[in-house]
Formats: structure tokens, C-alpha cells, sequence
């Protein structure tokens, strides 16, 4: 595979990453809320629905394992929860722009593959695409990175290192509240016309998969979501992407030939909504903002995907135009957007 030029990597190091497996939509609605009463910041969100009938999967990035434990004494300690899990130390590396490029996603699941360093989770947004993997297989991620992609600024992980690396007071998402009872943002935007798709694969299958996303590149097609989430000690991976219907024979071509015999799930016609910056992971209730206008307007989320300053949210059909007046009730835009 040859090297992808990009715009730029930006990391946190030394995170904790909760897992948490409820009936649909219990824990997304739970670790929002609570989260958000107890102003900790979500420096990454996901959530795939019914990756078995009734359950969901929702994960979260915090700066410790303490800011997960409002919804593990609460929620998840009543027994309404299936697993909660948290993983203690692990850090977050985004690249960019991705540009909806399959073979961006491929690329850095090559890299992981390659080097048997396993994603707890993925999650895009418009611009980014974000992993999440153990602290102690930060570095050697981080130096193949830099074999798989082209940075402008920087040659190698050494060059990044000296330019970018900043102290760990510096380092820390900024803790900010926001008073704004209308939340100005820099855009919301839609996408018709899609299909989910739910695959759940064996951990040593991720090199599979991005051969599969490999070839979706080569066939240009383009991939307006995709997540992942893994429980710490879980030897499977669950991937939620979507893509445009009219690729649904050629894209059930390229599984199949890629991952013959594992059975996924497609459904459509689905709806992709997007709500841009500023900067999510510094402001708390962000996320929980979002969740609640669709939950109120009784729209559920099939999947979602929070990082760096976007959400991204999969909901059934065709006709977004609720939910987009449903997150206007929470949300402003510029004035001619």
C-alpha cells in the first residue's frame, strides 16, 4: 500500500477508555448525562446499536478512570448494564484530513495489524479519523504511522516529537463549561441516501477488514462514518460504517471476498447528521446536548461517533428533516448557514 500524504496527527496520551454493553441506547443516553452533570470533559464518544438484537455498545475517552465513576457506581453498578469495562491507561491518536477515503482507514489498520497492536475503538468525524490503543503500544504506533503517511511538517516521529510534544500541563484537555442555553457551533450537515452496516470480527481479523476498506478506496467509493469499539480483555471488534446504497452490490462483493464466511448486517435507507465544532472534547455536555435533542424528539441513534470537534449520528431513513430541527433546538449556526 503506498504512503497517503496528510495534513497532521494530534494525540492524548494516558486516558481511560470505559466499554459498556446495555439494552439499546441505555448506556449512550446514562454516561452522557451523567458525564455531563458531573463536568467531566468526552475527549472521544461511541456508540453502535443492536450489535446483537437489544443490546448496544456505547465507549468514552476521559482523562481518568475516576471520570467514569458517576455511571459505574450509578447505572452500571445497579446491574442494568450488561459490562461495564475500563481500560486504565490508553491513549488517542488522530490523523487528518481523511477526506471520506477508505484506504485512510486501511491504512491504519495495516499499521496496527502489522504490529499486533489492538484499537479498543475508531471513530470518525467529517475531517479525522481517531483510534484508541494501550499506552504501552503508543510509540511503536506511532513511529509505523509514520511509515503508512506523509506529513508536510514533519519526516518522521522523532521530527513530531521535538515540534509537537507538548508538557503535560499543556497537554491536559482544557476543562470549560459553556452558558449558552443555544450552543453555537460552526455548522450542521446531512447525508441521505446511506446504508449501515454491522460486522462484529475476531480481533485478528482487523487486517481483514482494512483490505476490505482497501479495495472501496480502489473502487472510489467513499466512507461517510465509521466506528469501532472493543471491551479491554475482548477478543472481537465491532464495526459500524456507512456507506451510499447504490454501492451496496459492490461493497457485499468486497466483504465477501475479503471476509468470506463472517455475516454482517445492512440496513437502509439511513440518514448521517453532522454537527461541526468548536473543539468538543474541551467543553463537557457537548455530547449529552446532542443526545438528549434526538432522545426528546424520539429519534433513535443507530450509531455515533464523537471526536475531536465533530459528532457524527446514523438514524433510520431518508428524510433527516426532524432530527435536523430537532438538533436546532440545542444548536445555533452562523447567520446564512
Amino acid at each position: 500500500m503506498s504512503t497517503i500524504r496528510l495534513g497532521g496527527v494530534k494525540v492524548f496520551e494516558n486516558r481511560a477508555y470505559l466499554c459498556s454493553s446495555c439494552r439499546s441506547g441505555d448506556a449512550l443516553d446514562s454516561i452522557c448525562s451523567i458525564l455531563a452533570a458531573d463536568r467531566i470533559n468526552l475527549g472521544l464518544l461511541t456508540h453502535i446499536a443492536d450489535t446483537v438484537p437489544g443490546e448496544s455498545i456505547t465507549a468514552a475517552c476521559a482523562k481518568s478512570d475516576g471520570s467514569f465513576s458517576g455511571y459505574i457506581f450509578g447505572k452500571a453498578g445497579q446491574g442494568e448494564c450488561k459490562t461495564a469495562e475500563i481500560e486504565k491507561d490508553v491513549s488517542r491518536i488522530s490523523i487528518f484530513p481523511h477526506d471520506q477515503r477508505p484506504e485512510v482507514a486501511a491504512s491504519l489498520l495495516a499499521v496496527l495489524d502489522a504490529n499486533a497492536i489492538k484499537p479498543y475503538g475508531f471513530a470518525s468525524s467529517p475531517s479525522a479519523i481517531t483510534v484508541v490503543v494501550s499506552s504501552p503500544d503508543f510509540n511503536i504506533a506511532m513511529e509505523r504511522l509514520f511509515d503508512a503517511f506523509a506529513f508536510s511538517a514533519w519526516g518522521s516521529y522523532s521530527q513530531w516529537q521535538a515540534a509537537c510534544r507538548m508538557d503535560e500541563q499543556q497537554h491536559s484537555e482544557v476543562r470549560c463549561s459553556y452558558n449558552e442555553q443555544i450552543i453555537a457551533v460552526y455548522g450542521i450537515t446531512r447525508q441521505t441516501g446511506l446504508d449501515l452496516y454491522n460486522v462484529s470480527l475476531p480481533t485478528e481479523y482487523v487486517g481483514r477488514f482494512g483490505s476490505f476498506l482497501s479495495v472501496l478506496g480502489e473502487l472510489d467509493l467513499k466512507l461517510p462514518f465509521l466506528v469501532s469499539n472493543s471491551a479491554p480483555g475482548e477478543k472481537s471488534i465491532h464495526f459500524s460504517f456507512a456507506l451510499r446504497s447504490d454501492q451496496r452490490q459492490r461493497a457485499g462483493q468486497a466483504f465477501d471476498n475479503h471476509l468470506p464466511g463472517r455475516e454482517y448486517s445492512c440496513r437502509g435507507p439511513v440518514s448521517a447528521l453532522f454537527v461541526h465544532g468548536p473543539h468538543f472534547g474541551d467543553r463537557y455536555g457537548i455530547a449529552n446536548a446532542f443526545v438528549a435533542a434526538l432522545r426528546n424528539a424520539a429519534i433513535p441513534i443507530l450509531a455515533l461517533s464523537c471526536a475531536v470537534s465533530s459528532i457524527s449520528a446514523v438514524i433510520a431513513g431518508d428524510d433527516p428533516g426532524k432530527a435536523v430541527d430537532a438538533l436546532y433546538s440545542r444548536f445555533q449556526t452562523p447567520v446564512g448557514q
